[in-house]
Protein backbone atom coordinates (compact mmCIF):
# COMPACT_ATOMS: atom_id res chain seq x y z
CA UNK A 1 0.00 0.00 0.00
CA UNK A 2 1.43 3.23 -0.85
CA UNK A 3 2.24 6.12 1.85
CA UNK A 4 0.85 9.40 1.73
CA UNK A 5 1.55 12.14 3.50
CA UNK A 6 -1.96 14.86 4.22
CA UNK A 7 -1.69 18.63 4.42
CA UNK A 8 -1.24 18.31 8.16
CA UNK A 9 1.66 16.17 8.19
CA UNK A 10 3.82 18.89 5.19
CA UNK A 11 2.52 21.43 8.18
CA UNK A 12 4.53 19.98 10.81
CA UNK A 13 7.35 18.68 8.80
CA UNK A 14 8.37 22.20 7.29
CA UNK A 15 7.84 23.34 10.87
CA UNK A 16 5.95 26.56 10.05
CA UNK A 17 3.56 28.76 12.12
CA UNK A 18 0.34 28.48 10.16
CA UNK A 19 -2.36 30.99 10.61
CA UNK A 20 -5.02 27.87 10.24
CA UNK A 21 -6.67 26.34 13.38
CA UNK A 22 -6.22 22.34 13.73
CA UNK A 23 -9.89 22.46 12.78
CA UNK A 24 -9.03 24.04 9.56
CA UNK A 25 -6.15 22.34 8.71
CA UNK A 26 -8.16 18.99 9.03
CA UNK A 27 -11.50 19.96 7.68
CA UNK A 28 -8.62 20.92 4.51
CA UNK A 29 -6.81 17.64 4.59
CA UNK A 30 -9.98 15.91 4.16
CA UNK A 31 -11.01 17.67 1.39
CA UNK A 32 -8.19 16.72 -0.52
CA UNK A 33 -7.96 13.46 0.15
CA UNK A 34 -11.76 13.15 -0.89
CA UNK A 35 -11.61 15.85 -4.14
CA UNK A 36 -8.45 13.58 -4.74
CA UNK A 37 -10.11 9.91 -4.90
CA UNK A 38 -13.83 11.11 -5.85
CA UNK A 39 -13.71 14.40 -7.41
CA UNK A 40 -14.71 17.87 -6.57
CA UNK A 41 -18.70 17.01 -7.38
CA UNK A 42 -19.17 13.59 -6.26
CA UNK A 43 -17.78 14.77 -2.77
CA UNK A 44 -20.22 15.89 -0.11
CA UNK A 45 -19.24 18.29 2.66
CA UNK A 46 -21.19 15.83 5.03
CA UNK A 47 -18.30 13.39 4.05
CA UNK A 48 -15.83 16.14 4.47
CA UNK A 49 -16.90 17.10 7.60
CA UNK A 50 -16.94 13.13 8.89
CA UNK A 51 -13.43 12.74 7.52
CA UNK A 52 -12.41 15.13 9.34
CA UNK A 53 -13.99 14.78 12.83
CA UNK A 54 -15.90 18.22 12.98
CA UNK A 55 -19.60 18.53 12.81
CA UNK A 56 -20.42 19.79 9.45
CA UNK A 57 -21.35 23.29 10.01
CA UNK A 58 -17.85 23.91 11.06
CA UNK A 59 -17.07 24.03 7.92
CA UNK A 60 -19.36 26.63 7.12
CA UNK A 61 -18.17 28.53 9.55
CA UNK A 62 -14.85 28.27 7.81
CA UNK A 63 -15.73 28.50 4.33
CA UNK A 64 -18.94 29.75 3.29
CA UNK A 65 -19.73 27.35 0.46
CA UNK A 66 -17.94 23.86 -0.85
CA UNK A 67 -16.33 26.05 -3.70
CA UNK A 68 -15.18 28.72 -1.33
CA UNK A 69 -13.30 25.81 0.62
CA UNK A 70 -11.93 24.02 -2.53
CA UNK A 71 -10.32 27.57 -3.68
CA UNK A 72 -8.74 27.77 -0.44
CA UNK A 73 -6.80 24.38 -0.87
CA UNK A 74 -4.08 25.97 -2.99
CA UNK A 75 -4.07 29.01 -0.74
CA UNK A 76 -3.14 26.73 2.04
CA UNK A 77 -0.36 24.63 -0.14
CA UNK A 78 1.13 28.09 -1.75
CA UNK A 79 1.40 29.17 2.56
CA UNK A 80 3.01 25.61 3.58
CA UNK A 81 5.52 25.36 1.26
CA UNK A 82 5.38 22.70 -0.74
CA UNK A 83 6.84 23.55 -3.52
CA UNK A 84 10.24 24.05 -1.69
CA UNK A 85 9.47 20.65 0.20
CA UNK A 86 9.83 19.37 -3.23
CA UNK A 87 13.08 21.23 -4.57
CA UNK A 88 14.54 20.18 -0.58
CA UNK A 89 16.21 17.09 -1.14
CA UNK A 90 16.14 17.37 -5.22
CA UNK A 91 18.24 19.83 -4.76
CA UNK A 92 20.95 17.76 -3.08
CA UNK A 93 21.10 15.45 -5.78
CA UNK A 94 21.58 18.29 -8.23
CA UNK A 95 24.59 20.03 -6.17
CA UNK A 96 26.50 16.29 -5.74
CA UNK A 97 29.25 15.70 -8.08
CA UNK A 98 28.01 13.13 -10.32
CA UNK A 99 30.79 10.85 -12.78
CA UNK A 100 27.70 9.00 -14.66
CA UNK A 101 24.67 10.09 -16.73
CA UNK A 102 23.21 7.03 -15.88
CA UNK A 103 23.27 7.09 -12.05
CA UNK A 104 22.42 10.10 -12.03
CA UNK A 105 19.02 9.79 -14.04
CA UNK A 106 18.30 6.69 -11.63
CA UNK A 107 18.75 9.00 -8.43
CA UNK A 108 16.48 11.43 -9.70
CA UNK A 109 14.10 8.69 -10.73
CA UNK A 110 14.01 7.18 -7.59
CA UNK A 111 13.72 10.26 -5.40
CA UNK A 112 11.01 11.86 -7.05
CA UNK A 113 9.19 8.77 -7.18
CA UNK A 114 9.42 8.73 -3.35
CA UNK A 115 8.32 12.26 -3.43
CA UNK A 116 5.02 11.96 -5.70
CA UNK A 117 3.64 8.57 -4.04
CA UNK A 118 4.03 10.37 -0.81
CA UNK A 119 2.00 13.20 -2.20
CA UNK A 120 -0.15 12.16 -5.08
CA UNK A 121 -3.44 13.27 -3.52
CA UNK A 122 -2.28 16.88 -2.54
CA UNK A 123 -0.35 16.97 -6.22
CA UNK A 124 -3.82 15.80 -8.10
CA UNK A 125 -5.70 18.52 -6.56
CA UNK A 126 -2.98 20.96 -7.58
CA UNK A 127 -2.74 19.66 -11.21
CA UNK A 128 -6.99 19.85 -11.23
CA UNK A 129 -6.24 23.63 -10.19
CA UNK A 130 -3.03 25.23 -11.85
CA UNK A 131 -5.62 25.96 -14.57
CA UNK A 132 -7.91 28.12 -12.81
CA UNK A 133 -5.33 29.70 -9.68
CA UNK A 134 -2.74 32.01 -12.34
CA UNK A 135 -0.87 32.99 -8.98
CA UNK A 136 -0.21 29.46 -8.18
CA UNK A 137 0.82 28.52 -11.70
CA UNK A 138 3.67 31.59 -11.14
CA UNK A 139 4.69 30.31 -7.70
CA UNK A 140 5.65 26.59 -9.37
CA UNK A 141 7.15 28.33 -12.41
CA UNK A 142 9.28 30.65 -9.95
CA UNK A 143 10.02 28.15 -7.15
CA UNK A 144 9.92 24.84 -9.06
CA UNK A 145 10.11 25.10 -12.87
CA UNK A 146 12.44 27.29 -13.56
CA UNK A 147 15.30 26.86 -11.00
CA UNK A 148 15.14 23.19 -11.67
CA UNK A 149 15.51 24.03 -15.09
CA UNK A 150 18.35 26.25 -14.68
CA UNK A 151 20.13 23.85 -12.38
CA UNK A 152 19.24 21.14 -14.84
CA UNK A 153 21.28 22.73 -17.67
CA UNK A 154 24.32 23.38 -16.07
CA UNK A 155 24.49 19.39 -15.37
CA UNK A 156 23.39 18.48 -18.72
CA UNK A 157 26.05 20.42 -20.12
CA UNK A 158 28.93 19.06 -18.09
CA UNK A 159 27.39 15.43 -19.20
CA UNK A 160 27.61 16.78 -22.80
CA UNK A 161 31.06 17.87 -22.12
CA UNK A 162 32.19 13.93 -21.49
CA UNK A 163 30.36 12.36 -24.47
CA UNK A 164 27.52 10.79 -21.74
CA UNK A 165 24.59 12.19 -23.69
CA UNK A 166 23.89 13.33 -27.35
CA UNK A 167 24.74 16.66 -28.57
CA UNK A 168 20.92 18.51 -28.79
CA UNK A 169 19.92 21.67 -26.89
CA UNK A 170 20.22 21.14 -23.47
CA UNK A 171 16.50 22.84 -22.96
CA UNK A 172 15.49 19.90 -25.10
CA UNK A 173 17.24 16.92 -23.44
CA UNK A 174 15.45 18.57 -20.12
CA UNK A 175 12.40 18.55 -21.76
CA UNK A 176 12.86 15.69 -22.79
CA UNK A 177 13.39 13.57 -19.37
CA UNK A 178 10.90 15.69 -17.50
CA UNK A 179 8.19 14.91 -19.53
CA UNK A 180 9.17 11.31 -19.87
CA UNK A 181 9.64 10.95 -15.74
CA UNK A 182 6.60 12.77 -14.69
CA UNK A 183 4.48 11.07 -17.46
CA UNK A 184 5.27 7.97 -16.33
CA UNK A 185 4.66 8.96 -12.39
CA UNK A 186 1.33 11.06 -12.95
CA UNK A 187 -0.11 7.59 -14.80
CA UNK A 188 0.94 5.37 -12.13
CA UNK A 189 0.77 7.49 -8.72
CA UNK A 190 -2.21 10.54 -9.36
CA UNK A 191 -4.40 9.47 -12.76
CA UNK A 192 -4.68 5.57 -12.74
CA UNK A 193 -2.92 4.15 -9.36
CA UNK A 194 -4.37 1.16 -9.84
CA UNK A 195 -2.46 0.35 -12.40
CA UNK A 196 -0.18 -2.37 -12.47
CA UNK A 197 3.41 -1.21 -11.71
CA UNK A 198 6.21 -4.08 -12.53
CA UNK A 199 9.44 -3.74 -10.27
CA UNK A 200 11.19 -3.26 -13.40
CA UNK A 201 9.45 -0.76 -14.88
CA UNK A 202 11.40 1.84 -13.61
CA UNK A 203 14.56 0.22 -14.98
CA UNK A 204 12.96 0.33 -18.52
CA UNK A 205 11.94 3.10 -17.96
CA UNK A 206 15.70 4.40 -17.34
CA UNK A 207 16.47 2.61 -20.44
CA UNK A 208 14.31 4.13 -22.73
CA UNK A 209 16.28 7.94 -21.83
CA UNK A 210 19.11 6.73 -22.15
CA UNK A 211 18.05 4.65 -25.63
CA UNK A 212 16.33 8.22 -26.21
CA UNK A 213 19.45 10.91 -25.49
CA UNK A 214 22.61 8.52 -24.70
CA UNK A 215 25.40 8.53 -26.79
CA UNK A 216 24.26 5.57 -28.78
CA UNK A 217 21.21 7.30 -29.27
CA UNK A 218 19.84 7.28 -33.43
CA UNK A 219 19.32 11.06 -32.17
CA UNK A 220 22.74 12.37 -31.83
CA UNK A 221 22.89 12.91 -35.70
CA UNK A 222 19.46 14.56 -35.89
CA UNK A 223 19.42 18.43 -37.45
CA UNK A 224 19.21 21.02 -34.62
Amino acid sequence: MKSTKSLKDIINASNMDSDMTEKQINILSAAIELFSEKGYEATATSEIAKKAQVAEGTIFRYYKTKKELLFAIPKALSKVSLFEIFLEDFNEILNDEHDNFEDFLRKIIMNRKKFVSETAPILKVIIQEVPFHPELRSKILNTVIFPSTENGISIIEKFKLKNQIVDMPSTTIINLIITSIFGYLFVHYIALPELPENEQDLEYLIQYILNGIGQNSTLKNTPR
